[in-house]
């Protein structure tokens, strides 16, 4: 009986999750959209050149990064929208006294958060992974002879690819459970998004703390640069630890209000 409601619990998440508006429009963002940005700077990366510096080309900042690294520039475009898909989601039962609904499904509260959390975690994960693949494949297409396989990439690219995904799941996770904690999303948008906005990244050149922000972490994971992937394991564990400790206060949170009393 526990066995079925489980399962009815998980496919009502997913099916949530799937027909809710912010991931119609997120989806097309972070599977289309990207993608394509990202293969349009690779067609301009393939124009200037390779080997170009700000030596040789007064337009560069800094020199072009080695093939393994180029597309992962764009991929932060979807960080920022996988953020306020995990806002939304987190505060999506808050609306329309839908959680009342949901518990008439599954009625042990502790059960129903963990099954909410897993499924909405995993399938983060897996849109992040599937994303960030399709964005350097189609960076590498751009790239044409010059560029590595679009389905085979290198070793090295895939384990990117996977610290970029652990990097986009924890952060969208992270929104997820701040927007559950406060019961709407503006909490985490307001303390999430600004980062992103390279204030992150403006407080940590000048702050030491401040390079354990979430989004700063978070960033670490991208590879745009051979500079970057500098402590991959470091930012995995201080960012999972933000996750585990909102989404403990998120769920002790829930265990002791009154579904009564929400709105």
């Amino acid at each position: 009986m526990m066995s079925s409601i489980k399962i009815n619990n998980t496919l009502s998440e997913l099916y949530k999750i799937f027909y809710s508006r912010s991931t119609r429009i997120v989806l097309p963002i972070v599977f289309i959209f990207q993608p394509l940005l990202s293969y349009i700077s690779s067609k301009q990366i393939l124009a200037v050149g390779l080997n170009a510096t700000p030596e040789t080309n007064s337009s560069l900042v800094e020199p072009i990064p080695p093939i393994e690294y180029i597309g992962f520039e764009a991929i932060l475009l979807g960080l920022f929208a996988m953020i306020i898909l995990g806002a939304i989601l987190g505060s999506m039962e808050y609306k329309n006294s839908s959680l009342r609904t949901s518990l008439l499904l599954c009625s042990n509260k502790a059960v129903f958060f963990v099954i909410k959390f897993f499924v909405t975690s995993v399938f983060i994960f897996v849109v992040s992974f599937v994303s960030i693949y399709l964005s350097i494949a189609s960076a590498q297409f751009g790239l044409e002879r010059e560029g590595l396989s679009p389905l085979i990439l290198s070793n090295n690219v895939w384990y990117f690819i996977l610290l970029g995904s652990l990097s986009w799941s924890l952060l969208a996770v992270l929104s997820y459970s701040i927007a559950f904690y406060f019961k709407s999303s503006l909490g985490s948008l307001l303390f999430l998004l600004p980062q992103v906005y390279n204030l992150g990244s403006f407080l940590a050149d000048r702050i030491q703390l401040a390079k354990y922000l979430p989004v700063s972490l978070g960033q670490d994971l991208i590879a745009t640069s051979p500079l970057k992937i500098t402590t991959p394991g470091r930012s995995v564990l201080f960012l999972s630890t933000w996750v585990l400790v909102i989404s403990s206060f998120a769920y002790y949170k829930f265990l002791k209000e009154d579904v009564g009393n929400v709105r």
